[in-house]
């Protein structure tokens, strides 16, 4: 008996410092660390988003997380590490010095600010806002999380998406416009697909110098110089409008390779944009599905980019090769010759329709040679 009670003492003497150790409050920061901080917290709170910034008593020096199923109530304070939220937190969030990081199955009901870190949603959520600053002292701006996983997919689809129905819409506002304009660069970018692409290169190379040479010579007259600035952005509304025009008539051609003829023209172009469109933003759907992988997503995205640009700079030399849609492209196409005894009359009467002249019919001849 005296053994197991001895063996009992001994196990409490060894599990108990451990123990007590795992409840124990953080340790306290040291009076110069106190110090430092105070002042940096009271520049903070000077500003808007520092204002429900709680107490220095109330932070936590060093890392701080709050594990999965366990509710705390704020505010949630750590100074010089990071906050891990993996539980739900009733209230704010504070980190200086450090990142928040709300993990999977985090919550924070209220705001979240790092001051010199970073607020990171890794799978979580945040009720309110979310704000980091850089600099110590400086005043917080808000920042946009970094997302990842499952959010981040959907954060880039509904960038890919936005863009789409913008491109869309522009589409069939200059089909109804501006629909011959259109065809007349679709004429030329599928006529001449090589030039029109060296031709867009040549302009992107020249759009600048050429802005500085307008530049220059309005700037001879003193009425010149007080056109500049109308100049400047009557340029620049040009070649939005030509690059704009060329890359739907590059949506165009690629989408009459899928869509097949129609008698209705304009439907026939809608849907030929509508489906250029789509294929042309496949390769940024697919940046948006690989945006979690770090290769993945950075090939898919320098495939877009390329793919697009080729595009552009194919339909922007098609326009201009167009003049911008008023110059038509002319097809040489051969005529067949026609009958002599084609449709015609001997003397141009108006108002009449034009018949067949008559032609003489051979008439069977009697067996001794003489006609009937």
């Amino acid at each position: 008996m005296r053994r197991v009670l001895m063996a009992a003492v001994a196990l409490v003497a060894i599990d108990g410092p451990s123990r007590v150790h795992a409840q124990q409050a953080p340790v306290p920061p040291s009076a110069a660390a106190r110090d430092s901080l105070a002042p940096i917290l009271d520049s903070v709170r000077a500003t808007p988003a520092g204002r429900a910034l709680p107490s220095i008593d109330r932070f936590t020096w060093g890392d701080l997380s709050i594990p999965a199923g366990e509710t705390v109530a704020g505010p949630v304070a750590a100074a010089r590490g990071n906050v891990n939220v993996r539980g739900l937190v009733n209230g704010d969030v504070f980190a200086v010095g450090g990142d928040v990081v709300v993990h999977a199955g985090g919550e924070v009901t209220g705001s979240a600010l790092a001051l010199q870190g970073k607020v990171i949603v890794n799978g979580g959520r945040v009720g309110g806002e979310m704000r980091a600053a850089a600099p110590f002292g400086a005043a917080a701006e808000k920042a946009e999380p970094r997302l990842t996983g499952s959010a981040a997919v959907m954060h880039a689809l509904k960038i890919s998406a936005g863009w789409l129905v913008v491109v869309l819409l522009v589409g069939l506002g200059v089909i109804v416009f501006s629909g011959a304009q259109l065809e007349a660069v679709v004429q030329a970018l599928e006529n001449r697909f090589s030039t029109a692409f060296f031709v867009g290169v040549a302009a992107q190379i020249g759009a600048v110098p050429l802005l500085v040479l307008l530049c220059l010579t309005l700037a001879i007259t003193i009425v010149g110089i007080l056109l500049i600035p109308f100049a400047i952005v009557a340029y620049i509304l040009g070649v939005a409008g030509l690059i704009t025009l060329g890359a739907l008539a590059a949506a165009s051609v690629a989408g009459h390779a899928v869509v097949r003829e129609g008698r209705n023209v304009r439907v026939r172009a809608m849907r030929s944009m509508v489906t250029g469109t789509v294929l042309l933003m496949l390769p940024w759907l697919a940046s948006a599905l690989l945006v979690n992988s770090p290769w993945g997503g950075m090939l898919a995205r320098i495939v877009a980019v390329a793919i697009t640009w080729v595009a552009a700079s194919a339909g922007l030399g098609a326009a201009l090769m167009a003049r911008g849609g008023v110059r038509r492209v002319h097809l040489h196409v051969g005529h067949a010759p026609a009958s002599p005894a084609g449709w015609q009359t001997p003397t141009p009467i108006g108002g009449i329709v034009a018949a067949r002249r008559p032609t003489a019919t051979p008439t069977p001849s009697s067996p001794n040679g003489a006609a009937h």
